[in-house]
């Protein structure tokens, strides 16, 4: 064993702070193996859906609680983390067009585009870019191709997708991480770090929707090529079936959660159950409202016929049955399974948790990020073995 290197996550969301800690081992003949080694959870009040509503003594808490739990089972000190986030982002597509390259096309032609004034003018009083995926690639104004690097062009034109995120937003975020003595080494989007958890290759390749049903909303994530090509977020999440149950029968919403979880495993086709049934119908009317909407903002997507192949749901409400089996029954042509953590060794009681995948796919971002193509990376990689997307960009 040559080498040791550590890694810390904090994925913040509005059910729960995780803290996942993480050593990457070099091994004779095997080469790398990201092992977990540490976990910490604090769960939010269940009234809370954005969490840095909370005061920042609050927020502080919960962070600081789960690295400390995190660190006592690593039996580690951290001091650089990477962090997620799952508000405030949109997403914008520009067009970066290079003249008169008379040359062979390379790297840094594609990556000039963060040198550029327009990807200057991203940056505002408002708001500032958190990812920019190259997506399509088009030479001499014309020719859609792959990857061109190693091509001879005088121009080229890179389709980016960029990820926007509120300004106050991540000033807010700094901030805590300055007061609690940590590094932010960097702030990723949970909907990118879900889907780095959940796709294998030929998914992630082929084109997938990842359905992520968090706690205040449901993320749908578009994947191609091995690029995140774009999202759409509906506001429906776990809580707003655990307070329909706590309006219609005045329950508290301790007591509702309680009932929604069950309802989650509880199947009424292979069984009765006198108790649950007084409240399924109110679970199965939101379900079927949420599998409605999702299916109606998949297929009126433009990245539609690039993705549906696949659809792997996960996130905190992702356990549900009711869930599982009408966005089943809804995408019958798409292969349907539930989303769980690959590429990281652990217990599985933790990687096959759909609730975790977010956390996980940090850890995956922070062992991989060189190849996402960002202004901070060193080395640029754009995996391409289709040319349909390019085409389909060439018409948007």
């Amino acid at each position: 064993m040559a080498q040791r290197n550590i890694f810390s996550a904090i994925d913040i969301r509005s059910d729960k702070v995780i803290c996942l800690i993480a050593q990457e081992l070099e091994i004779i003949n095997r080469g790398k193996i990201l092992q977990l080694i540490g976990i910490g959870i604090s769960k939010l009040p269940i009234n809370c859906t954005k969490p840095f509503s909370l005061s920042y003594v609050e927020i502080s808490n919960y962070i600081k609680g789960a690295i400390a739990k995190a660190e006592y089972e690593a039996n580690v000190k951290i001091s650089d983390v990477f962090v997620s986030i799952s508000e405030n982002m949109t997403s914008e597509y520009i067009d970066f067009n290079i003249t008169n390259i008379n040359n062979v096309i390379e790297e840094s032609d594609i990556k000039n585009f963060f040198k550029s004034k327009l990807f200057s003018s991203l940056y505002t009083k408002l708001k500032e870019p958190l990812h920019s995926f190259p997506i399509s690639y088009r030479i001499e104004n014309r020719k859609s191709v792959s990857n061109p690097i190693g091509m001879r062009a005088d121009n080229l034109l890179t389709k980016w997708h960029i990820i926007l995120v509120s300004k106050n937003y991540l000033e807010i975020i700094y901030k805590t991480f300055l007061e609690i003595d940590l590094n932010l080494k960097q702030i990723v989007s949970s909907n990118y770090s879900t889907s780095l958890a959940v796709l294998n290759d030929e998914e992630s390749d082929l084109g997938a929707i990842t359905i992520e049903v968090q706690k205040n909303k449901t993320v749908l994530s578009y994947t191609f090529d091995s690029q995140l090509i774009g999202f759409d977020i509906i506001k429906i999440g776990s809580f707003h079936f655990t307070n329909d149950i706590s309006q219609i029968k005045s329950l508290t919403l301790e007591e509702a959660e309680s009932i929604r979880k069950k309802i989650d495993f509880f199947d009424q086709d292979k069984k009765q159950d006198k108790e649950l049934d007084k409240y399924y119908d109110i679970y199965l009317a939101r379900a079927e409202e949420l599998v409605k909407i999702i299916s109606t903002t998949v297929t009126k997507s433009s990245f539609y016929s690039l993705v549906s192949n696949s659809i792997i749901l996960t996130g905190y409400g992702a356990k549900s049955i009711i869930i599982q089996k009408l966005i089943k029954n809804k995408f019958t042509n798409s292969s349907f399974r539930l989303g769980s953590t690959r590429k990281i060794n652990g217990s599985k009681t933790y990687l096959d948790n759909p609730s975790l995948t977010s956390s996980f796919g940090l850890l995956s971002y922070a062992t991989n990020h060189d190849l996402e193509g960002e202004a901070s990376d060193e080395n640029y990689s754009k995996k391409s073995i289709l040319s349909i997307i390019y085409k389909f960009f060439q018409n948007l």
